[in-house]
């Protein structure tokens, strides 16, 4: 069975994504990652109530990511949801999405503990060509094809004792237009991306 690192409760288990429309880069990942604490403490706040729900929680499987992206999904107010980027740890699942009502205003949603958090807009340089090319519906990659590339990972890395630490999902620009799914893998001395495709076939090892 896969596992996910669970990285404690000083909440560096959470994930936003940054506002980088064109590129792949492991480099971007990872910061979008390492970003993230500050919004989900915002959001949780220093309560024991989220304290505790977000140590149970655990949102990487097929139920925790519908559940988590539905919630996001009735927030925004549309369906499906335009999406440029799906970040996935344990305990917290974050997109971007465009406000359907303003097709060109691109917003952080952030879902942990049972819930979705107040939008952040995201600057993207009002590079609205950029955004359209990197727009995708969230139905186009299922959970099910999501966790597929989440348990492929871990032999796929070659890696021993190995946990995942995050998921990224978003067009593969700017070499392509295809979808990927970004599976980042930790082990104790080394670390590997893990790409797949929407089925979570595995096609490349970083």
């Amino acid at each position: 069975m896969t596992t996910f690192t669970r990285l404690g409760l000083g909440l560096a288990a959470t994930a936003v994504s940054i506002s980088v429309l064109a590129g792949c880069s492991k480099l971007d990942d990872i910061k979008a990652i390492t970003d993230a604490a500050t919004t989900a403490v915002e959001q949780l706040g220093d309560t024991a109530d989220g304290l505790t729900e977000i140590a149970a929680g655990d949102l990487a499987t097929v139920e925790g990511i519908d559940k988590a992206i539905g919630a996001i999904s009735e927030r925004v107010g549309t369906g499906p949801m335009n999406v440029v980027e799906i970040v996935i740890t344990q305990q917290v699942v974050t997109v971007q999405a465009i406000d359907p009502a303003a097709p060109t205003e691109l917003n952080q949603w952030t879902y942990t503990a049972g819930h979705v958090g107040d939008l952040r807009p995201v600057d993207y340089d009002e590079d609205t060509e950029a955004l359209q090319q990197n727009l995708f519906p969230v139905t186009d990659v299922p959970s099910t094809a999501i966790m597929t590339a989440v348990d492929n990972a871990i032999g796929a890395s070659g890696i021993a004792d190995a946990d995942v630490q995050s998921v990224v999902v978003k067009r593969n620009l700017p070499f392509g237009d295809d979808l990927q799914i970004l599976v980042n893998v930790q082990g104790e001395r080394n670390n590997k991306q893990v790409r797949a495709d929407v089925t979570g076939r595995v096609t490349e090892v970083l």
